[in-house]
């Protein structure tokens, strides 16, 4: 621009400054006069005539509702806003009362009560209830308000009720239309406190009473954007909901729906969720508190997204006491067009209990496919059985034509807590369809040693079946939680099956475990030692030692290259059939079974070193009673056979001495009374034994009775006789 063309400018606004500065007295006096005179047309006449503006408010508010509108009493307001205000109110649809409220505030807009019209613009609430009855159909009427206590529901007729949602009316009829046409009034906020609402559920059979302490409902300036605040109460228990949705498109598809929501619960029971939760007939959740937010969040062309930060504890039982604190954060998202459920993280932690992760995806279609890959830092397998056996679907659920889902799982856990056992880690894959868990392989480390297998398990009969073998494992620490002192260590290694069955909520998992095993096996332990109650030389040396000498044995322990046996599990027993001990100097077989109720009956044939004593001498030690409790022995026939022996029969066995010929002599004499015994319990065998072994039998009955009749008393005719027949089969040997 030219300089001429600026100062010109310049000299023009100059000009305009002067005259308003000269008449600025006049022009403050015509706008003083232009608002007085709009005081005076529209705030005068509606001071005037305040009665009549209340009665056309009121009326065009029932125009536009299509309420009628009945109040004890009402004052017109005028700032900030105009509009009404109605104490006592009673909201009636022809003549059925709906709703009641204390007090009743509408402002509405300045620009249409000046053109005659009424643009409601705000509500305000304080106080009052409303009665709401879901049909079994789906339908919701509001059912007038003296009604609420009627007992029997299904009498009222539609005269008590008007039908605000029917699901059965169709699209063109409903309400997909434009916010803009539900809101035409003008209505931007709606604030709400101290609110009572009265749901009867007859789906459901129950009543739910909702009380909104401080609610608001806004709509922007321009009617695209929505907000919804709800704070109160649900049957006495605490939440809070904060929303917010995009209206630019209405009706939206998912796809372009935009939306927000974070819903808080502040020690909220879950009782208020009962008609969900009775998919889990066993679990009782009155009990059960929820703290937490959860957090949703939807924008065009994705999934719904939740965060879930919550804790919940005094989970229960039908009749049980509560028990678990957990805290969980975690997000997933919905994908309802693919039917997928993603998980991105999970995060677990119930203290001295769990701590872990994990992720994964969930499909549903026609079959539900799911797949998580499972971390924890510490895990207690029976609490969390406990835990999750609480969320057993209901059988209603059953659908014969209904695949059942198939579950996949990744687990590698540390510090696994079970059977009173610390399994450093864990390893496996799993793969549930209902009812059966199938492990296809496991691989524990434990003890300095690893156990490899599969197995099967029922988790909601609590049903084992497993298969493994065991290497290098430390036997010491893994009989640790069930003996008190050591009684064996070496490197085990074993073969075994077996198959078990918890009662459903046992007190006693591990006991109960043990109780209903059956199984089989074999074990073998490597470079050990029997200590304390296992070693079998302290009877022997306490009982012998004074008559035989057993030089270069330690009787303070039995150390050993080889322990091995065959084994069944059976009737709360575990049978060894054939027991073998190769150790420094001496041999030892046996047999017999302990209970895992600490009975204990083995019977254990103690060979010494040397080519003939040792090959013939059996010392036979005796396990009868209680674990530890009972006192091991040498069998008192053989004891009285040595004793004996040693003094009638030395001139026979001078190649072997005294002590050691009646020992020699004892032990085929006590074998051959072990064998009588068995003959005397073979009748009451079956059928085919009896026949087979009648006559054998019947001789070693006789013969058992009196050789027990007397054994105590050492009778020496006996004795002599049996160690003439003892002679024979030495001369033989």
């Amino acid at each position: 621009m030219p300089f001429s063309n600026r100062l010109d400018l310049m000299k023009f606004f100059k000009r305009i400054q002067e005259f308003l500065y000269t008449y600025r007295i006049r022009f403050l006096a015509i706008i003083l006069i232009q608002i007085i005179a709009v005081i005076s047309f529209t705030l005068v006449p509606l001071l005037i005539r305040e009665d009549f503006y209340k009665d056309f408010i009121l009326t065009a508010i029932e125009q536009k509702t299509g309420l009628e509108v009945k109040v004890g009493s009402s004052d017109l307001v005028l700032f900030p806003f105009p509009g009404i205000e109605l104490k006592e109110v009673q909201i009636r649809k022809e003549e059925l009362v709906i709703g009641i409220s204390d007090r009743i505030k509408v402002d509405i807009s300045w620009f249409g009560l000046l053109g005659q019209k009424v643009e409601i613009r705000d509500v305000y609430i304080s106080g009052g209830k409303i009665n709401l009855h879901k049909n079994k159909d789906g339908s919701v009427d509001l059912i007038e308000f003296f009604q609420q206590d009627t007992e029997d529901s299904e009498n009222s007729n539609h005269n008590h009720t008007i039908r605000i949602f029917d699901p059965s009316s169709t699209v063109e009829s409903s309400s997909f239309i434009s916010p803009k046409e539900i809101f035409k009034v003008g209505l931007k906020n709606v604030e709400i406190e101290n609110f009572y609402i009265h749901y009867q559920d007859d789906t459901h059979r129950r009543t739910y009473e909702i009380y909104l302490s401080n609610s608001a409902l806004n709509i922007s300036f321009y009617g695209n954007n929505f907000v919804l605040t709800l704070q109160g109460k649900l049957d006495g228990q605490s939440f809070q909901i904060y929303g917010s949705t995009n209206l630019d498109e209405f009706p939206t598809t998912y796809e372009n729906s935009k939306f927000q929501s974070t819903i808080s619960l502040d020690k909220c029971s879950l009782s208020i969720f009962r008609d969900l939760l009775t998919i889990f007939p066993n679990a009782d959740f009155s009990k059960t508190i929820l703290n937490g937010t959860i957090k949703i969040d939807k924008v065009p062309n994705r999934s719904i997204n939740f965060n879930v930060i919550a804790q919940a504890k005094n989970f229960a039982y039908k009749g049980g006491n509560p028990f678990g604190d957990i805290k969980v954060n975690m997000e997933f998202r919905l994908d309802l067009p693919n039917k997928k459920l993603e998980f991105p993280y999970i995060s677990i932690l119930w203290p001295g209990i769990a701590e872990g992760n994990a992720k994964g995806t969930v499909l549903w279609n026609y079959k539900t496919n799911v797949s998580f890959q499972v971390t924890a830092n510490y895990l207690d397998y029976h609490s969390a059985l406990r835990l999750g056996k609480l969320f057993e679907f209901t059988k209603k659920f059953d659908d014969p034509n209904r695949p059942n889902g198939v579950f996949y799982f990744s687990v590698d856990l540390k510090n696994v807590y079970a059977l009173k056992h610390r399994i450093p880690v864990l390893k496996a894959e799993l793969k549930y369809s209902y009812p059966w868990i199938h492990i296809p392989s496991f691989h524990a480390y434990i003890y300095n040693g690893e156990i490899l297998g599969k197995s099967k398990i029922d988790p909601f009969t609590s049903k084992f079946e497993v298969q493994g073998e065991a290497y290098r494992i430390q036997s010491d620490r893994i009989l640790m939680p069930y003996v008190n002192d050591p009684i064996i260590n070496g490197d085990m290694f074993s073969r075994f099956n077996f198959v078990t069955e918890v009662h459903n909520r046992s007190s006693d998992f591990t006991t109960e475990f043990f109780r209903n095993m059956e199984g089989s096996g074999n074990l073998q332990v490597l470079n050990g030692e029997l200590l304390g109650y296992a070693n079998f030389m302290i009877p022997v040396l306490n009982t012998l030692g004074k008559i035989i000498s057993f030089n270069g044995i330690d009787g303070r322990k039995v150390e050993f290259s080889s322990l091995k046996s065959d084994f069944t599990i059976e009737n709360n027993h575990l049978h060894f059939q054939n027991l073998k001990l190769q150790g420094k100097g001496l041999e030892a077989d046996g047999k017999g079974n302990i209970s895992f109720e600490k009975n204990i009956d083995v019977l254990i044939n103690l060979r010494l070193g040397g080519n003939i004593v040792g090959r013939v001498l059996k010392i036979p030690i005796i396990y009868k009673g209680v674990f530890k409790q009972s006192i091991p022995y040498i069998d008192p026939i053989w004891l009285g056979s040595v004793f004996a022996g040693s003094t009638i029969l030395a001139p026979f066995f001078t190649f072997a001495g005294g002590p050691y010929g009646g020992g020699i002599a004892g032990s085929v004499v006590s074998e051959y009374v072990r064998d009588a015994w068995e003959g005397l319990k073979g009748l009451f065998s079956s059928k085919e034994d009896k026949k087979r072994n009648n006559l054998k039998n019947r001789r070693k009955f006789y013969e058992s009775k009196i050789i027990h009749s007397d054994c105590i008393g050492l009778d020496a005719r006996f004795y002599f006789g049996s160690f003439i027949r003892s002679f024979y089969k030495i001369r033989n040997f």
